[in-house]
């Protein structure tokens, strides 16, 4: 469970946060591939994070998690790969 109000403060931080009722979506686009690695040849790829949640209280849980490529792909991220994340999250 991660505090709402800290997922809102995530918005300070370049991430879409949207709120319908009680559900949360967390949208993070990634640089390009070039852009991280300072090496514009690298590749100019970005990659669509979202993270999918339920509002319980004041908190909410994370319930989905997946990256959209280019071309519409998704590809599932296993929520125990976010808890660096969302421990950063906590300590906003």
């Amino acid at each position: 469970m991660v505090p709402l109000e800290k997922i809102l403060k995530l918005r300070e931080g370049g991430y879409e946060v949207v709120v319908r009722g009680g559900e949360v979506e967390i949208f993070f686009t990634t640089p390009t591939i070039g852009d991280a690695a300072s090496n514009p040849e690298a590749g100019d790829e970005r990659r669509r994070i979202v993270v999918r949640g339920v509002v319980q209280g004041e908190e909410v849980k994370l319930t989905d998690a997946y990256v959209e490529e280019e071309g519409g792909a998704k590809r599932r991220i296993n929520l125990r790969d976010l808890e660096l994340w969302v421990e950063y999250i906590k300590n906003l």
